[in-house]
């Protein structure tokens, strides 16, 4: 497909979801109370001017300065059309002088992972809000330090009340816990996963959430030490979480039934009330 008919593509597919959903720049992000950007380790480093200049067929945006880059705080989807929608959207940018904010530490796959916005558009746009606000992206903090963008949750749950996107695709809403079928069938993939906590046990190295009473077949939630106490430090240990209705997100594993393995507090969020949301 050419440069001309992607942009064409992206108009057509994603220009009705990004004209409904209000575009959030760095200068007017807000999280929850208490959670700006200042008071989170790592999360105030100086933006860098630089270019898009292209996009790798796995999705990695490669910039001018020769530094290859990711999306901090979200993942593409990993089925068409989504990503296929995503990643045209991504090429649509190329060219754009952008200012990336992030650490320049590498990972394995010598990339950097940083928040990115077009410094030349009007309003500014932020790559991370606009693939999330249309329902191409979905967030997904646990490979990073801290997530410097808590508006992405939100962004995200707007999207997924308005069906945007991967959105209206089953595979990619929340699963129940008593769903078994369905959790059994997505191990090894990114999953949103809801319940009620039913037991709590707390272990020297982690804690288990447990979601039934039949521990080596039920969904069960792993939490490292030190993220524990990150969790209890900001209102969410155990007497917070018992018995209330909860959403987490990490690749499922196949574990004593299923489990995910969350490392950061972010990755849990709890919902309203103590029975499911209608």
């Amino acid at each position: 497909m050419t440069g001309s008919a992607i942009r064409v593509f992206c108009a057509v597919s994603l220009g009705t979801a990004l004209a409904v959903l209000p575009v959030v720049g760095w200068a007017q992000s807000a999280g929850p109370a208490g959670s700006s950007k200042k008071s989170r380790p790592g999360c105030t480093i100086v933006a860098q001017p630089d270019r898009l200049q292209d996009l790798t067929p796995e999705g990695d945006l490669l910039l001018a300065s020769g530094r290859f880059a990711k999306l901090a705080g979200i993942r593409l989807p990993d089925t068409p059309p989504y990503r296929d929608q995503a990643l045209a959207w991504l090429r649509g940018q190329a060219g754009q002088p952008v200012l990336v904010q992030g650490e320049d530490s590498r990972d394995r796959w010598d990339r950097v992972s940083a928040s990115i916005r077009l410094s030349g558009a009007s309003p500014p746009l932020d790559l991370g809000h606009g693939l999330v606000e249309a329902g191409l992206a979905l967030v997904d903090p646990g490979l990073e330090q801290a997530l410097c963008q808590p508006e992405l949750l939100s962004l995200e749950a707007t999207a997924r009340e308005r069906r945007l996107g991967l959105w209206a695709d089953d595979r990619y809403n929340p699963i129940d816990v008593n769903q078994v079928d369905r959790l059994q069938d997505r191990i090894g993939s990114f999953v949103l996963v809801e319940g009620r906590v039913r037991s709590i046990g707390e272990r020297e190295q982690r804690t288990y959430l447990n979601f039934g009473g039949l521990w080596a077949e039920d969904f069960t939630i792993i939490i490292p030490r030190k993220t524990w106490k990150l969790m209890a430090d900001r209102g969410l240990g155990a007497e917070a979480l018992k018995g209330r209705w909860i959403r987490a997100r990490g690749i499922l594993q196949s574990w004593q039934g299923t489990a995910l393995s969350v490392e950061m507090p972010e990755m849990i969020e709890r919902l309203e009330g103590s029975r499911p949301p209608r």
